[in-house]
Formats: C-alpha cells, sequence, structure tokens
C-alpha cells in the first residue's frame, strides 16, 4: 500500500469511528429520553410525554441516517479493497488492525462496546416502559369493569405486567 492508500485508508477509518462516536452519542440521548419516558408515565403528565415520545422519533431519525453513512462507507471500503470484505465490526476491525489502523481499529472496537451496552440499557428501560403501561391499562380495565357491575374477576399475571388468566365467582 503506497502512501496516498494508506492516508485514504486513514481517513476513511477516521470517518467511521466519528461515526460510531456520533453513535453513541445519539443512543445516549435516545437513552436518556426513554428515562424521562419514564419518569412522565409515573406522574401522569401526558404533555411532558408526548415531547419525549416526539425527540425520541427525532433521534431515531438521526441514528437512522448516520446508519445509512456508515453503510456507505463500509460499501466504500469493500469496492476500493478486494481483501476487506467488512460484514460485521469483527471483520472491519481484522481489516484494520491488517492495514496499519490499529488505533482506529481500537477505537472502534471500544466505542461499539459502549455503544451495546447503552442499547441494552434502553431496552431494559423500554421493557420497564411497557410493563408500567400494561398495569396501568389493566388497573384502567379493572376500574372500567367495577363501575359496569356485574361479576367480580380475578386476574393473574405475568412477569411483564400482562394478564395471563382471568377468572369470574
Amino acid at each position: 500500500m503506497d502512501g496516498a492508500q494508506e492516508l485514504k485508508l486513514q481517513l476513511q477509518t477516521e470517518a467511521i469511528a466519528d461515526l460510531w462516536q456520533e453513535q453513541c452519542s445519539l443512543h445516549t440521548r435516545l437513552f436518556e429520553l426513554t428515562c424521562d419516558e419514564y419518569t412522565h408515565l409515573l406522574a401522569s403528565d401526558m404533555d411532558e410525554l408526548d415531547e419525549s415520545i416526539e425527540q425520541k422519533s427525532l433521534v431515531i431519525k438521526d441514528i437512522e441516517k448516520l446508519d445509512l453513512q456508515r453503510q456507505a462507507l463500509v460499501k466504500e471500503l469493500n469496492a476500493q479493497w478486494e481483501e476487506a470484505k467488512i460484514v460485521k465490526v469483527k471483520n472491519l476491525v481484522e481489516f484494520l488492525n491488517a492495514n496499519g489502523q490499529e488505533n482506529n481499529a481500537q477505537r472502534i472496537e471500544k466505542l461499539n462496546l459502549i455503544l451495546m451496552d447503552i442499547i441494552e440499557k434502553i431496552q431494559e428501560q423500554n421493557k420497564k416502559n411497557q410493563i408500567f403501561l400494561n398495569k396501568a391499562l389493566i388497573s384502567l380495565r379493572e376500574l372500567k369493569d367495577s363501575f359496569a357491575g356485574g361479576k367480580k374477576q380475578f386476574k393473574t399475571y405475568g412477569s411483564n405486567g400482562a394478564t395471563r388468566s382471568s377468572l369470574s365467582k
């Protein structure tokens, strides 16, 4: 690899690493908004909840745009370097290490671990939000049923807060 190719590869990998860093920032913002969503649910503050949901939609759109940029950069690397064959982060890191880009490879690897951790936290918080919503809906249904009168209902619930069965007496 000559100097010009090496410089081009370095610029491409720095751009990819910067995208990964931006993905981490956006996912952190998404996590914060997901936590805010839970707080607004607890407080029954629907106006703030709507605002959080709207903000989340915008952040998700930004994440999608960045992902398209990342895909384009990886496609460019694969087209330019026959030996690249990048499909996963592991392939990218191996390719970069093999071509003298150890610093960027290490940076991308670390950022990817951070990103995966943030995504797991978002998923956990989304589950908490869903459980809260399921329980709230069940409570509303029970309240509605109590106004309607009639048979008394006893329900059992799963670990996610959803109704599993109901018994009548």
